[in-house]
């Protein structure tokens, strides 16, 4: 089967609203895909064609510590941190926005502040485990990769 999903980007949440993308393919296995960012009338939108096959496999990422299912959507994505998590959140944040800042794109579009939680929940030792990360694809791995591997590496160095 195949489907083209449309998210707007949400200005409040500083990311793109991946509820809809859970309520559309919240229960299929997607075998591929291909997204492209698109600015219309001055607001950016993720436009992915999809192709799937119906599954009843549970994301364990729309979870969250108490086992409860949420929407991306709708966390605050600190209030799932500890304190040390917390302080590295900011950390990947700041670089974050200088790595937009050079590039000349929204800080959202390098990463979306969901996948900075993501990264500190896994805290990933290698480029396999880092794009083993929904939303770590080849490109992002490529790109950023080696060095969000590095500021999670000396961060938890100098807390030992």
């Amino acid at each position: 089967m195949l489907k083209i999903v449309t998210l707007p980007f949400n200005e409040k949440m500083e990311e793109f609203e991946q509820g809809k993308l859970e309520r559309v393919l919240g229960n299929v296995q997607i075998v591929k895909y291909q997204a492209e960012l698109v600015k219309i009338e001055g607001k950016y939108y993720w436009t992915a064609f999809v192709e799937y096959e119906k599954a009843e496999k549970i994301d364990k990422n729309n979870f969250s510590p108490n086992g409860k299912e949420t929407k991306d959507s709708n966390r605050n994505h600190e209030e799932y941190l500890s304190e040390e998590e917390a302080e590295l959140y900011k950390i990947l944040k700041e670089w974050r926005a200088g790595e937009a800042q050079i590039l000349g794109y929204p800080p959202y579009i390098v990463a979306s502040n969901q996948l900075l939680v993501d990264i500190i929940k896994v805290n990933p030792t290698n480029v396999e485990e880092l794009s083993q990360i929904r939303g770590m694809g080849k490109r992002k791995v490529r790109d950023y990769g080696e060095e969000l591997l590095l500021i999670l590496e000396n961060f938890y160095d100098m807390k030992s």
